[in-house]
């Protein structure tokens, strides 16, 4: 659910004309954030850097080994020997994203505008939509996949069912994937809510009825504590608790023919991917006032230096956010491609 911007930051009565513009700037900030942070489904639960400043484009991120079992019995009066903590470092490329609208009718930057509000808010959006598909598109590039049936995406026709999902399960479990316990909210502050441990599944929504058909499955509504049911989240099943989104991956008319009663494009079923991870299975960028800005160019009346606008008619706003996303334990990340019901 999005919530209410507090705008209560402004205090008119201190405002002056060296303050005024970076107090409303903060608040179109806080406006597109507001509305792309609810978007960034596959972002909420990876390993988080923050982005670092003056530090070039290469950020890092640490993949923690095990330690080892202690069976050794610790002789009385003699100090152990001890361990050591194993980690790997894994690079991402930080890249650079962004857009803007034009904007004809005169704004101003001197009050908050309710057309540029309208812009900066659709842009919110873009923004959110932009950063959770290029997310959704790199887990989509781990290597562990389950199909419904037969060997490959081009051969399934076939509806998830109860195996697939216990066997993604049993595969995490074999490889110590660790359930996840918070959900990181990718803000500001990057603030974390406790969950009850539990592998995540992200499934599109053309998927929901099908797993909600599962014999075992448990609705939200039948939760014993409701205090923390994410958003879009519609219920869980063999340790998996599901999420729902439209960004999630399809290929329409990828499978095969001869699928019963499945959605089909040029009679061949159309395929979608339902994910399931452990917690830092991913890293990530998170969206912020750091990695993340509103870029507003609006010409005051005064304004002579402009030649490519003579009559001071155009306005922008546009965003700009430096992302980067990476799969840190490919062992911690299952696919299922099934199809889905008609």
């Amino acid at each position: 659910m999005l919530k209410f911007i507090d705008i209560s930051f402004f205090d008119v009565a201190r405002m002056t004309a060296s303050n005024t513009r970076t107090k409303i700037e903060d608040y179109y900030d806080r406006v597109a954030l507001t509305k792309a942070l609810p978007l960034l489904t596959f972002r909420k639960f990876g390993q988080k850097r923050p982005l670092p400043k003056n530090q070039g484009k290469i950020i890092r991120f640490t993949r923690w080994g095990r330690l080892t079992a202690a069976t050794t019995p610790i002789t009385e009066g003699i100090t152990p020997l001890g361990n050591q903590l194993s980690y790997s470092d894994i690079t991402a490329t930080i890249q650079q994203y962004g857009d803007f609208v034009l904007i004809t009718d005169h704004v101003s930057l001197t009050a908050i505008d309710p057309i540029l509000t309208e812009a900066v808010s659709q842009l919110g959006y873009q923004q959110g939509e932009t950063f959770d598909i290029l997310s959704r598109d790199e887990i989509m590039t781990g290597s562990n996949a389950i199909y419904a049936n037969g060997i490959g995406r081009t051969a399934v026709n076939t509806k998830i069912a109860d195996a697939d999902i216990t066997k993604a399960v049993r595969a995490l479990k074999v490889a110590m994937a660790k359930p996840v316990m918070k959900q990181v909210n990718a803000s500001v502050k990057y603030n974390t809510t406790p969950i009850k441990p539990s592998f995540i599944g992200v499934c599109h929504v053309y998927a929901e009825q099908d797993i909600e058909a599962i014999n075992g499955f448990v609705p939200v509504e039948k939760y014993s504590a409701q205090q923390d049911i994410m958003e879009g989240e519609f219920g869980s099943f063999a340790g998996v608790r599901f999420i729902a989104t439209t960004q999630a991956p399809e290929f329409l008319g990828g499978g095969a023919s001869g699928g019963s009663s499945v959605k089909e494009t040029d009679g061949k079923a159309d395929i979608y991917a339902t994910i399931i991870f452990g917690e830092d299975a991913y890293g990530e960028v998170p969206l912020s006032g750091q990695s993340s800005a509103v870029i507003i160019k609006a010409p005051t009346a005064g304004d002579r230096s402009n030649t490519a606008d003579p009559l001071n008619q155009r306005s922008t706003a546009g965003w700009s956010a430096m992302y980067a996303f990476k799969i840190l334990n490919d062992l911690w990340i299952e696919r299922i491609e099934h199809a889905v019901s008609a």
